[in-house]
């Protein structure tokens, strides 16, 4: 398979990034490693075009990103921000944390072949969400989904040329983790896309990023007793968009049984 594939990893020479670069190229893939933004002792630096967006942080979320969550932030945005800078077509990214399904090889590549309809597809998600089945894989299992809410996670996906563009385009300014960005998918109208059954599986482990504070650090009190009503306009900005393209998200359902076997799945 052409497409770029990268594993992002703070860790390269770990048995577990070892691992999965093996399991990738026994799929048929030719995986790098990408060496992630370290935010675990400070916040990163910044890079040209990048901002950390703190009014907004705490205006839709009611708390500061830490530095560990802009570390994880940076990785994923910069990767995409060279992949479209270098003219890819399409861009395969994984966490280190990640297994292969059986099925991932064939599943990737006919999706692959494909990949031109699709802008994002997350190869699995930790939420079941409703979503509208969109297309077949020839293996009579695998599904395309169009999910109505983001599906959670940055684990592993696939992104084309044009969903590079709007995420470099709109992610520049960072107010948020980066699997919310991905989620908010109908603020830059990022056409995403599910695979069900999941093709990866996330590994059960602790997690090295360091959770915001909200709950716990002071909030002002303007921000407290307008947020209601920034979250209400969000959601009528949601669903405005989800009327606007109501025949790609409906009829929508959930799953009638789970779709993948990560532990967090809820």
């Amino acid at each position: 398979m052409g497409i770029p594939c990268y594993v992002i990893t703070l860790n390269p020479a770990s048995e577990q990034t070892r691992t999965l670069l093996q399991a990738l190229s026994d799929a048929g893939m030719s995986p790098e490693v990408y060496l992630g933004v370290d935010g675990r002792k400070g916040m990163p630096a910044l890079e040209s075009g990048e901002k950390i967006d703190v009014p907004k942080t705490m205006w839709r979320h009611q708390c500061q990103l830490t530095s560990s969550e802009v570390g994880a932030y940076l990785s994923h945005y910069r990767l995409i921000k060279r992949a479209y800078v270098s003219g890819a077509k399409q861009v395969c990214i994984f966490e280190d944390d990640v297994e292969l399904e059986p099925t991932f090889g064939p599943i990737i590549k006919e999706l692959e072949q494909n990949i031109e309809k699709y802008e994002f597809v997350r190869l699995m998600g930790l939420k079941i969400r409703k979503r509208k089945p969109i297309a077949n894989f020839t293996d009579g299992v695998h599904q395309i989904v169009r999910p109505e809410r983001g599906l959670l996670g940055t684990q592993g996906y696939m992104v084309n040329r044009d969903g590079m563009k709007k995420i470099v385009e709109y992610a520049g300014n960072i107010f948020e983790p980066i699997d919310k960005v991905y989620d908010h998918f109908y603020e830059y109208d990022l056409k995403s896309y599910g695979i069900e059954p999941h093709i990866i599986l996330e590994k059960a482990h602790p997690t090295s990023i360091e959770k915001s504070n909200r709950g716990l650090a002071p909030v002002p009190l303007w921000i407290k007793v307008f947020y209601p009503l920034g979250k209400g306009v969000r959601s009528m900005q949601r669903h405005r968009y989800l009327r606007t393209h109501a025949d790609e998200f409906y009829p929508a359902e959930k799953p009638k049984q789970k779709p993948g076997r990560s532990v967090r799945m809820r």
